[in-house]
């Protein structure tokens, strides 16, 4: 995709607002992604499966963390909500986020629940295996009541919320239901990231869902295979969550723009590069998303922007964050 040289010239004035300091709110289940490195050089005489011998061990925000981790990348301040337990893995965690300057003082810990962990398997840049550490019941009630007095005391103090909802038992119904209300009384848009496990009508209340393909299909019941049914599904999910506006990303067919009484989407083209790791692609988006509505920016615009920044996060490894120096950088190289 090549931009105009005004789309462009919208974009770097974009980017120059980026850098206004903003506070986000991001709620959402947080956790750890180990990625465990070493080298392959044979087959295990136990089983036809192959002994990786560790050489290296790499700690990564994972989840609604790494969407905090690019916020702060893109030089906003982020307020990180979320529910961790009394582990060894919660002690990474916290350590993690100490390094990527993101506070942890919100973070409410149930002893009762293990910290996510999801641990990759890694040889000579091939994912072996991944194994997934995680509960994924309801959390308590005493931990929902925490969640949702933390959550009150904060919307009003940030200029934007994200709701991260992976499916892992913190996002619960009456939770979500606060949480909009509370965001319409202080004026504050809730940009969510849906999960395709979820019913749609978890997200009455939200500003802008950012759905890929799959959770698209799964969320409206419709086979995505061609402009029709993209609308259709598109369609369904707005009318469901009253929503005034949805993105449906879609990977290398780039991103599919809907708004409320319009009854076509506006269609953006991805960015030809080479992909590498597509692990984070979606927080990166709603984290580049946030912020630019959040400086004013139109929603065209703002999908650009953050479809740029897809393209840099695909070419890195793992989960990873985009910084406003690289997107002015591809901005006048290559987009």
């Amino acid at each position: 995709m090549k931009l105009t040289p005004t789309q462009r010239s919208s974009l770097q004035s974009i980017l120059q607002k980026l850098a206004r300091p903003s506070r986000v709110l991001v709620i959402g289940d947080v956790g750890l992604d180990r990625y465990t490195v070493g080298s392959v050089d044979r087959i295990s005489p136990e089983a036809p499966v192959p002994i990786v011998r560790v050489e290296q061990e790499i700690h990564k925000l994972g989840l609604a963390a790494n969407v905090a981790d690019n916020l702060r990348a893109l030089g906003s301040e982020p307020c990180l909500l979320g529910v961790v337990g009394r582990d060894r893995v919660g002690t990474d965690f916290r350590s993690v986020l100490r390094k990527s300057k993101i506070s942890d003082r919100h973070l409410i810990v149930d002893p009762s629940r293990r910290t996510v962990l999801k641990e990759r398997i890694v040889s000579d840049r091939q994912q072996l295996l991944r194994v997934d550490y995680e509960d994924l019941d309801a959390v308590s009630g005493k931990v929902a009541k925490q969640l949702s007095v933390r959550a009150l005391e904060l919307v009003s103090e940030c200029d934007l919320v994200i709701l991260e909802d992976y499916a892992k038992g913190l996002i619960t119904p009456a939770f979500a239901a606060e949480l909009f209300r509370a965001a319409a009384r202080a004026g504050r848009k809730v940009l969510v990231d849906p999960n395709a496990k979820s019913p749609l009508s978890l997200y009455r209340g939200a500003a802008l869902l950012t759905p890929n393909t799959r959770e698209a299909e799964a969320l409206s019941g419709v086979r995505i295979h061609d402009a029709a049914s993209l609308a259709e599904a598109g369609a369904v999910i707005l009318k469901a969550t009253r929503a005034p506006a949805l993105i449906i990303t879609r990977g290398k067919d780039g991103m599919a723009i809907f708004e409320k009484g319009r009854r076509t989407p506006r269609l953006i083209e991805t960015y030809a590069r080479e992909v590498y790791d597509v692990s984070g692609a979606g927080d990166t988006v709603i984290s580049v998303l946030g912020l630019a509505l959040a400086a004013g920016a139109g929603l065209d615009d703002a999908a650009r922007l953050a479809n740029l920044a897809a393209a840099i996060e695909v070419g890195k490894r793992g989960t990873a964050t985009v910084s406003r120096d690289e997107l002015a950088t591809a901005l006048s190289s290559w987009a």
